[in-house]
């Protein structure tokens, strides 16, 4: 047999792999187009009976991976499911504003800071003129990690015994403070994922099925409408059945007795968890205004009001003198001093006091003004929304709800309306937390679609009622 030569025998197995590579793709690309939704429109299973949401995306990264490394693939996979319970629209706008918006600010802001802090020079300080390379870098990082104090340029710089000034502690730190703000703001949604999923309502995959319902034609917008009825018609019928045992109804009465009526048999449970987490939410982000006082000294919780005054006086501060900068920088100064000691021989201490530029507290500076009118609007904005879910609660803000939405997709009418029916359907079959979901529901697509749910559930339970149905 002839001996193929080696660069020969090289080459031809370079073109297989070529070769296998693309059938691989071309596999990969016909079976894509197999399972693609276009092929299928009028197939429900694209959309997932048991409310898990179809991810394609997630299906070819499957298909990507499934021959490679387990262990990036696993990785990969957590990253996904990451991102998914990021995303899940189980709350309203306000709420977001906390577990969303706030913690990605905060980690921008992390960002920039460490950014600005690990490259480059956060600190330098102006040294007497023996100094050579060495001693300058060691000076810079002495006074860097010792911290620094405030001097007024008014006032005379203090020999080593007279230094009785509070030191700046915080600049280091501000990387780490910032990300445990972040960490605080997302931890109340946590709370909520956390308890919502024991109620029986996916309110999450709830609100993604509905907002996919806009892709889908008409038939399969039905067929989706009633099973997510008959999904919502369990949850509910499981809370009812937790209601009918002894404990249940001991705990009834007792709440009664109380005055406090909680839990998943009072059909409040979702309703009492989510007014928690927003108590967390408002208590979180006027916490972190004390804490960020506390840290940072000075009055911080009254810096964005001196800031608003500093700034309509800003023409009698240039006339008189002052930095034309809004705020006085005695909370982040740029210019500092630094007093530490150098040992020589025979235990020998030399004392210096030197001047240093914090050019990292011009960012800080900014960063803490815009972060306290952030605080400020979300504080407001929590406090607002929580108090606009208790006026929801109420007994005839419900009674009003459904009744608009229901005559609205002409459910109900002056001719034909069942009072008693009606009442028997808001106040013991869907009860605070099915109105819970739809309001959720509303506030997460369009009033249309939730219209359209509140309809299907109002059909099924009517046809529950023609069958024999009690709720109790």
């Amino acid at each position: 047999m002839r001996q193929v030569p080696r660069q020969k025998r090289a080459e031809l197995q370079r073109l297989n792999s070529i070769s296998n590579l693309r059938n691989k793709q071309l596999a990969g690309h016909s079976f894509c187009k197999k399972t693609s939704a276009t092929d299928e429109p009028d197939r429900i299973e694209h959309y997932d009976l048991e409310l898990r949401p179809t991810k394609l995306h997630e299906l070819k990264l499957g298909e990507v991976l499934s021959s490679g490394d387990g262990m990036v693939s696993g990785f990969l996979d957590a990253i996904t499911k990451v991102r998914h319970f990021r995303l899940n629209n189980d709350d309203d706008f306000i709420d977001r504003l906390s577990r969303r918006y706030s913690v990605v600010l905060f980690l921008l802001f992390t960002v920039v800071v460490t950014s600005k802090q690990y490259v480059g020079d956060p600190i330098s300080c102006w040294v007497p003129a023996q100094f050579t390379g060495s001693h300058v870098e060691y000076t810079n990082y002495i006074c860097w990690i010792s911290n620094t104090y405030y001097l007024p340029w008014k006032e005379k710089v203090p020999g080593p015994n007279d230094l009785k000034r509070s030191h700046i502690s915080y600049y280091q730190w501000v990387p780490f403070i910032l990300m445990i703000q972040a960490i605080m703001f997302y931890f109340p949604s946590v709370i909520w994922h956390s308890f919502s999923t024991k109620s029986g309502f996916d309110i999450g995959t709830l609100v993604k099925t509905v907002n996919n319902m806009d892709q889908l034609n008409p038939e399969v917008q039905e067929k989706t409408l009633r099973y997510l009825a008959k999904h919502m018609d369990k949850a509910l019928e499981v809370q009812r059945e937790i209601g009918s045992g002894p404990f249940a109804r001991f705990t009834k009465y007792l709440g009664k007795f109380l005055c406090i009526m909680f839990g998943r048999n009072q059909g409040n449970y979702l309703l009492f968890i989510y007014l928690f987490t927003k108590l967390l939410f408002i208590a979180n982000v006027i916490g972190q205004l004390f804490l960020l006082n506390k840290f940072l000294g000075n009055k911080y919780n009254m810096y964005g009001l001196e800031v608003i005054f500093s700034f309509f006086n800003s023409t009698r501060r240039l006339q008189s003198g002052h930095s034309s900068e809004i705020v006085d920088s005695h909370r982040f100064p740029r210019v500092t001093m630094c007093h530490f000691q150098v040992r020589f021989l025979g235990d020998n201490l030399h004392d210096y006091v030197v001047q240093c530029a914090l050019p990292i507290n011009l960012f800080n500076e900014k960063i803490f003004i815009f972060i306290w009118f952030w605080l400020v609007y979300v504080a407001i904005a929590s406090i607002y929304g929580f108090f606009q879910w208790i006026w929801y609660s109420l007994p005839w803000n419900r009674i009003s709800f459904l009744k608009k939405y229901l005559k609205l997709m002409d459910r109900l009418s002056r001719e034909k309306f069942d009072r008693k029916m009606f009442k028997t359907f808001a106040e013991h079959y869907l009860r605070q937390d099915g109105v819970l979901v739809l309001r959720l529901i509303g506030k997460n697509s369009n009033q249309v679609v939730m219209g359209e749910m509140m309809s299907a559930l109002w059909d099924h339970f009517k046809r529950n009622q023609d069958d024999g149905g009690i709720f109790v």
